[in-house]
Formats: C-alpha cells, sequence, structure tokens
C-alpha cells in the first residue's frame, strides 16, 4: 500500500467510526444548564475528514497532471510541498500496523509537554 492509500483508508476508517458512533463524544455547550451538544464535535471530526480528503484529493489531481505514481518522485518546490503535506498527515498514524516509517522520516517524533508551552 502506498502513503496515499494508506491515508484514504485511515480517514475512511475515521470518518466510520464517527458515523457509528464509535467516539464517545461529551460537549456541554451550555453551561448554566449543563445541556450536552454531541453533534457539534463529530460535525467538526467529519469536517476534519473531509479537509484531509481534498488534501489527498489535491495531491493525486497534481500528480497525475505531472505523470507521477510515486510521491517520492515529486520534483520542484510546490510538488514536494504537496509530498510534505501527505507525510504530514500520514505522521499522525505512526502507531497504525500498516504505517511505513520511510513515509514521514523527516517529522518530529516528541509531543511537547504542557509545561513547554508555558
Amino acid at each position: 500500500m502506498d502513503i496515499v492509500g494508506f491515508l484514504e483508508a485511515r480517514i475512511a476508517e475515521r470518518e466510520s467510526a464517527i458515523r457509528e458512533g464509535s467516539f464517545v463524544l461529551r460537549i456541554f455547550d451550555d453551561h448554566e444548564n449543563g445541556s450536552e451538544d454531541n453533534s457539534s464535535l463529530g460535525k467538526r471530526m467529519l469536517a476534519e475528514c473531509a479537509q484531509k480528503r481534498a488534501i489527498v484529493a489535491s495531491w493525486k489531481e497534481a500528480a497525475d497532471a505531472e505523470g507521477i505514481s510515486d510521491p517520492s518522485e515529486a520534483e520542484g518546490t510546490v510538488a514536494i510541498a504537496r509530498r510534505a503535506m501527505l507525510t504530514i498527515l500520514a505522521g499522525s498514524y505512526r502507531e497504525h500496523p500498516d504505517y511505513e516509517q520511510c513515509w514521514s522520516s523527516g517529522l518530529p517524533t516528541d509531543i511537547a509537554s504542557e509545561s513547554a508551552k508555558e
């Protein structure tokens, strides 16, 4: 599986889990009466999936136009920037068994601690 197929599969899994209710969403929009609005976070998560899907689609369109079948073949500033978007997206799935370390080898692996932000 290449990075594009990997990302498409992960995005589809996330969308499916959101729609099936696999995520427990507890959002309290009205703190005065404690009413819950579980849908707003779910809608934002689905919107994020759509945005990720748009990034992947943008890559595929540009790659087709340039005759690129593998992201590693990308040359030039814009092509490399588009490839970087794929590797950044894939980096959030590093723990997935199908993830290949070479896809995001240049990305940071440490997560900043809360104390570092202060």
